[in-house]
């Protein structure tokens, strides 16, 4: 997982633009559009826990993942003390909004996204076990990985007919490494151990096909220069 520290420094530089120079910057950079408001048909429920080397749960942090019924616009969200923050991925668009905070109380920044149509993705191979468990009330089977970058565990369901982009794997940013599994269904959990020791796991807690959400993007949001990766957020 990235630390928040990306973040924060991303949005000071976007922010500390002046509104008059934010519209000459978004006139200048094609393809920085966005809809004035986004509203979400339905919601996945996880958490996400932090380990010290040592074992020691560090923290604990609900995470939601919000989507349209046709996954053409996503928003991970979660708090993380009194911060709320939100990447709203607007596909047609092509571009991210990295949002802090809710409701009247939104500031942050939209950067067009990287064309990774010619881009050769990496794939995590996963090895299948015999071990199964329910999770969220789906039945689910355990693969295992080991790549330089982490070690674990990942359960995977066939009983959940959505893609990945909305659900935990998504917000685990594993895509930064690996952009595809060597095998489908939908992640319900995953356990990853970094070589220093650290442990996270990533669970998925339920599904809300009916709590809608509406996400309003002020009119003077800041632009990000930079384009930023799909697969890095």
């Amino acid at each position: 997982m990235k630390t928040n520290w990306f973040l924060v420094m991303c949005l000071f530089v976007a922010l500390s633009i002046s509104s008059a120079a934010q519209i000459d910057l978004s006139k200048k950079i094609p393809g920085i559009k966005y809809q004035s408001s986004y509203t979400f048909d339905a919601v996945i429920e996880m958490q996400i826990d932090f380990y010290s080397p040592k074992g020691k749960l560090q923290e604990s942090i609900p995470y939601y993942g919000h989507y349209t019924n046709d996954y053409q616009y996503i928003n991970i969200k979660h708090k993380r003390g009194n911060t709320v923050y939100q990447t709203l991925f607007d596909i047609p668009n092509n571009n991210c909004l990295i949002i802090l905070g809710e409701g009247e109380q939104v500031m942050g920044s939209a950067s067009v996204m990287k064309d990774n149509s010619g881009r050769t993705l990496k794939e995590l191979n996963l090895l299948k076990t015999n071990e199964e468990k329910s999770i969220a009330g789906k039945n689910s089977t355990k693969y295992t990985f080991d790549v330089p970058e982490f070690k674990g565990e990942m359960w995977i369901t066939q009983q959940v007919k959505l893609p990945n982009d909305v659900g935990i794997l998504k917000a685990s940013k594993m895509g930064k490494y690996y952009q595809q599994l060597s095998v489908d269904g939908f992640v319900m959990e995953i356990t990853s151990i970094t070589p220093k020791g650290r442990k996270t796991v990533m669970k998925t807690l339920g599904f809300n096909s009916s709590k809608p959400l509406t996400v309003t993007i002020p009119e003077e949001f800041g632009r990000a220069i930079n384009k930023i990766d799909y697969y890095e957020y």
